[in-house]
């Protein structure tokens, strides 16, 4: 009689396991500009391999202002499960030459929700 009630608990308990596993992916490199032009911008960052689906995209929120990052740029990735590390790069287009972005960078899975691998506002000046 007991079964049934442990299994309730262990339904009930997945979806916080889930979630504390999403907040441990944590970035270990970057992010940082792997190329600039005066109209666009490659943002490169590394992390520890998110959980779930492994369908996800790198996110690169920006503006020029550092308050205001109200700009995005996303770009498709698939990952592999059994790499301890994921790269994200992801393009960022219709920027204006000799201008200062600022910018952080996020991931998500395939159903939208955030990897909380957000970081501090970074900046960089198209040339």
């Amino acid at each position: 009689m007991n079964s049934p009630v442990w299994l309730v608990i262990l339904l009930c308990a997945a979806p916080a396991a889930a979630e504390e596993s999403a907040s441990r992916v944590r970035i270990t490199q970057g992010p940082e500009i792997e190329q600039a032009r005066s109209d666009f911008a490659i943002v490169r960052w590394t992390t520890t391999t998110p959980t779930g689906s492994p369908v996800h995209e790198g996110i690169v929120r920006y503006g020029t202002e550092p308050t205001k990052l109200s700009e995005t740029a996303r770009s498709p990735i698939r990952l592999n499960p059994s790499h301890p590390q994921t790269i994200f790069r992801v393009r960022v287009e219709g920027l204006r030459p000799r201008t200062t972005y600022y910018y952080n960078v996020d991931s998500a899975g395939a159903d939208g929700k955030s990897d909380r691998v957000k970081c501090a506002v970074k900046q960089f000046t198209t040339p």
